[in-house]
């Protein structure tokens, strides 16, 4: 199975990295594939650049040959939609490749505010990270899809190429891009919350300042 981890890494850090890590050794993913978005569909602000944010996943996944980087969400022009992203990867992949979908419970909880969210399913597993800052809670439309889709056992997740939903005891840990940007603002550096030569790049480029 594939691991499918979609952000802005704004920047990338070691939450991102601890949770690939652990899902690509608990569920024996063949690789994890990072997919920056370009156009984010939420609110959600983004400060650096693509380039930039390309340059620091290159930085961070570098000693990890089982980690590549996707460009296909920067490369469009249309808001980043994962409903999209997975059917052109679904086409590139066949039908027989088991995909899974890295979220975070807090997108899971928000997640029939997503373009076609009942249809993700279709084309890819939902691995979901419980989060130490969100209370497991979620709208009834929500806990309905979670009743109808969910497995516990992980096996099943490569017998198959999607439609199941697994709830993995992988903890995130609290780290988050919004605090490293704003700790960077205030004159500090967040040493040990991100790879070294993301940290180092990001003060060569006087980011987030």
């Amino acid at each position: 199975m594939m691991g499918i981890l979609g952000g802005s890494f704004d920047p990338i850090h070691y939450g991102h990295l601890h949770i690939a890590l652990n899902l690509y050794q608990q569920l024996h993913l063949r690789e994890v594939r990072f997919i920056p978005c370009k156009n984010p569909v939420s609110n959600k602000k983004i400060v650096a650049s693509k380039q930039q944010r390309l340059t620091m996943l290159q930085l961070a996944l570098q000693p990890y040959s089982y980690f590549s980087i996707d460009q296909r969400e920067l490369h469009r022009a249309s808001p980043s939609y994962m409903i999209e992203t997975l059917a052109s990867l679904r086409i590139e992949l066949g039908n027989n490749t088991a995909l899974g979908l890295i979220l975070g419970y807090d997108n899971l909880a928000t997640l029939d505010r997503w373009h076609q969210w009942t249809s993700l399913i279709d084309y890819a597993h939902l691995l979901i990270v419980p989060r130490p800052d969100h209370a497991e809670s979620y709208p009834k439309e929500i806990h309905a899809f979670v009743e109808r889709y969910q497995t516990h056992d992980p096996l099943l997740l490569s017998q198959q190429p999607a439609g199941l939903l697994f709830m993995t005891d992988v903890k995130a840990l609290p780290i988050s891009a919004t605090y490293i940007r704003n700790t960077i603002a205030s004159g500090n550096y967040p040493v040990g919350l991100l790879p070294p030569a993301v940290l180092d790049y990001i003060l060569e480029q006087k980011l987030y300042l």
